[in-house]
């Protein structure tokens, strides 16, 4: 029975042991807990068994063999990654393989990570970036990047705002990211929402689970407009998005409600509140993970 610590022996001979061994594999399964238990190479590692696999027929195998050609540690033949990606069906061999090129860090592969920032899979193009933003100061890769703050795909134009629109105007606070101030924890504040969140400090919340008002469906909040209703979530998203440590948590409780009609020769109004509540979530710079749960992607 292969188990991890064998291969990690096979591994650190400096021989092609573990290529024999991959090659004498029929089960795939077999082949991919291979490729998973390699972890680091070592700077002698032979891999010529590696680019054997990309032509495996299997997308599994593929994925984690452009894995590990990908920990070569600048070594790698990028050719044979870029042939496999023009005809490559698979997307999650396909991202694996962007990033592959990216953690190279090389200046010649600068060209290839322009072309995919035109991929239509905006999890590829972020990858791209991912591997270009490597290179500090360059203008050349400024010139390709800044325009993407228009693209179509929301993560992508928030990762391009932080790093070329938002610098100026982003204040860090000198607190840990695992901690919080004292002052914080274990207090309850009765009081109005928007008045108490300005004496909260800038990142320093890990996660506010909050059920805002259902609109006029209780009395304890009565609202203008259903306009109005949002405009006041919206300023509370804000204060939210704000004091939330970046990468931290926002959890939205909340469900659709019904006004009750007037009368019988009137309909009564029903209001999605929470699909309505998204463009205000994302413009404020969360990021929806779940049917209640957002990612402070600020």
């Amino acid at each position: 029975m292969l188990t991890k610590e064998y291969i990690t022996e096979l591994k650190h001979r400096g021989n092609s042991d573990i290529s024999a061994l991959v090659n004498t594999q029929r089960d795939v399964s077999t082949i991919v807990f291979i490729l998973e238990s390699l972890g680091q190479l070592p700077s002698d590692f032979h891999a010529d068994f590696l680019y054997n696999l990309l032509k495996h027929n299997h997308a599994q195998v593929r994925l984690h063999a452009v894995k590990n050609i990908g920990k070569l540690n600048g070594r790698s033949d990028t050719k044979p990654l870029l042939a496999l990606y023009q005809h490559e069906t698979d997307t999650g061999v396909r991202r694996e393989i962007v990033s592959a090129i990216g953690r190279q860090r090389k200046c010649e592969n600068k060209p290839f990570l322009y072309e995919f920032l035109n991929d239509s899979d905006p999890k590829i193009v972020c990858q791209a970036i991912r591997g270009l933003l490597v290179f500090e100061n360059d203008k050349e890769i400024e010139e390709h990047l800044r325009p993407l703050v228009n693209h179509e795909n929301e993560m992508v134009r928030t990762v391009i705002y932080k790093e070329y629109f938002a610098k100026e105007k982003t204040k860090k606070t000198a607190l840990p990211h695992a901690e919080t101030y004292d002052f914080l924890k274990n207090v309850v504040v009765n009081a109005d929402v928007l008045e108490v969140l300005k004496f909260v400090p800038e990142e320093s919340v890990h996660l506010t689970f909050t059920s805002p008002p259902y609109y006029n469906a209780r009395d304890y909040s009565i609202y203008p407009s259903y306009q109005a209703y949002l405009e006041f979530l919206d300023k509370v998203f804000q204060e939210t998005c704000r004091i939330t440590k970046e990468g931290r948590f926002l959890i939205v409780n909340t469900s659709p409600i019904i006004i009750p009609r007037i009368s019988r020769a009137h309909s009564s109004k029903r209001y999605p509140i929470p699909f309505d509540l998204h463009p205000y979530l994302v413009k404020n710079g969360w990021e929806f993970i779940d049917d209640i749960e957002f990612q402070n992607a600020a």
